[in-house]
């Protein structure tokens, strides 16, 4: 189904990296609203940083208390300790088809700049391929840099996850990859330049 989704979009488009750029731009038009959940999430837990971590002081040895009155503070906010998941708990069963697609054989033929995009980059090294992986490592720094400076070292390092297993990953799953990662940088820098 995933494919024929894709290539109608491509009829209409011209070419099926067009095609996978513009599912990609839908799926996370879809999802927005909750990133803007997940936004305001983040803005919660930092104006209530001070009374979690005398929550975590006074609980540290009680895990389950803790949870307990972590959550009871963020619902009361109007929020919940999860919230920033959910765009991506969201976006995982569509990553999962599209990788799928992109790895059963689906896109043979179908080429970016002269580049198959079922190519990986370790069998197959071309320029796409690496403009694709130094763009997506520049939004990676982008998308760190935008962080709130409390957030988890391993939060931030998971950022760059993308960027180490995209070479192993078929063109076309590199290009869904950037798509979502600009969308993400610039997603941020809306959200977070307007408030929202």
């Amino acid at each position: 189904m995933l494919h024929h989704v894709l290539i109608m979009l491509a009829g209409g488009l011209g070419s099926v990296p067009a095609a996978i750029v513009v599912a990609t731009l839908i799926l996370r038009a879809a999802l927005l609203p909750l990133s803007l959940r997940g936004y305001r999430a983040e803005r919660v837990r930092a104006r209530l940083a001070p009374q979690l971590a005398e929550i975590r002081r006074r609980h540290a040895q009680e895990p389950a208390v803790l949870a307990e009155k972590t959550v009871a503070l963020m619902r009361g906010e109007g929020s919940g300790p999860l919230a920033g998941l959910l765009p991506a708990l969201a976006q995982a069963p569509f990553v999962w088809l599209l990788y799928r697609e992109f790895t059963g054989g689906a896109m043979r033929g179908y080429t970016l700049f002269g580049a198959d995009l079922s190519a990986r980059l370790v069998a197959h090294p071309g320029a796409p391929g690496w403009v694709l992986v130094a763009v997506l490592a520049a939004v990676a720094v982008w998308n760190v840099r935008q962080l709130p400076r409390e957030t988890p070292r391993l939060v931030k390092a998971l950022t760059f996850a993308t960027v180490a297993f995209a070479p192993w990953l078929p063109l076309a799953a590199e290009l869904y990859l950037v798509t979502s990662g600009v969308w993400t940088a610039a997603e941020r820098w809306i959200c977070r330049g307007r408030r929202l």
